[in-house]
């Protein structure tokens, strides 16, 4: 009987062993920390996407009257380039207490001044004015090319009187568009008084604003990068506020208007 009773106490202790050594394992097993997941790596050849940069700051609006030695931003060229003088030809002085200094084209010799910079993107604003003359006549030249001469491979945004925002290409420069501007209303531009022009040039494209007005667009202009020229045309005039800007070759997207919440969506939400 004894040896019965130490028999079964001998194997109840076992028993028990067993059981605490099992809960042991089940607590290891619960406390292993997880593996973690290496992280995929790229086939042999497959090239792994980056992230894309960001898009590069453009220059702010620079100045091409105020500011500096003026021939610093611009070259004379002149058909009698011998003896003309382009401080003559070409006069700034200033425009009073608390205004623009003034450009003053005599209009004589024949000629023009160009940047010395190129531009292909970019918008350029000016006013001018004539001071007397109801006839005058001068122009802006765009994506004008070298040789320098008169007159160059360029594209003329006209300013005479009667014709002012006409676009064509220079006569017998070589310059060509797929069409030309001619407004139908001739504008109303009184001599003695300032006027604004703006230029939008963007891949060949040239949009022309006259006093806040659009007159319309010359497309498909070859050149389409070329520095920018005012013309002497016999005649005198004034220009002040020249300023240019380049521009991102795509104009800004319009940002996406919100989406709207289907109805049985908006009626499931309880709105």
């Amino acid at each position: 009987m004894r040896k019965r009773i130490s028999s079964l106490l001998l194997m109840g202790g076992i028993g028990y062993a067993l059981s605490v050594l099992g809960g042991f394992s089940a607590v290891a097993q619960e406390v292993t920390p997880p593996v973690k997941a290496s992280p995929a790596k790229n086939s042999p050849g497959e090239k792994s996407e980056k992230a894309p940069s960001a898009p590069k700051s453009l220059p702010g609006p620079e100045k091409l009257l105020n500011g500096g030695n003026f021939w610093d931003h611009w070259k004379f060229i002149s058909e009698e380039e011998k003896v003309a003088n382009r401080n003559v030809t070409w006069k700034v002085v200033s425009g009073g207490k608390g205004q623009p200094s003034i450009l003053i084209c005599s209009g004589k010799p024949y000629g023009y001044i160009r940047t010395q910079k190129s531009y292909e993107n970019f918008q350029f604003s000016m006013e001018w004015m004539y001071p007397k003359d109801p006839n005058a006549n001068s122009g802006i030249l765009l994506f004008t090319t070298e040789p320098d001469k008169v007159w160059p491979k360029a594209f003329q945004v006209q300013l005479h009187r009667p014709e002012v925002g006409n676009v064509f290409p220079t006569p017998g420069s070589g310059a060509k568009s797929a069409n030309t501007l001619s407004p139908a209303t001739p504008l109303n531009l009184p001599v003695g008084k300032w006027h604004q022009c703006v230029l939008t040039c963007r891949q060949g494209t040239i949009s022309v604003m006259i006093n806040g007005v659009k007159l319309g667009e010359v497309n498909g202009c070859d050149p389409s990068t070329g520095a920018i020229a005012l013309q002497s045309e016999g005649s005198e005039i004034h220009f002040r506020n020249l300023v240019v800007e380049i521009l991102p070759a795509a104009p800004a997207a319009p940002p996406e208007a919100p989406q709207k919440e289907p109805v049985a969506q908006q009626k499931a939400n309880g709105s």
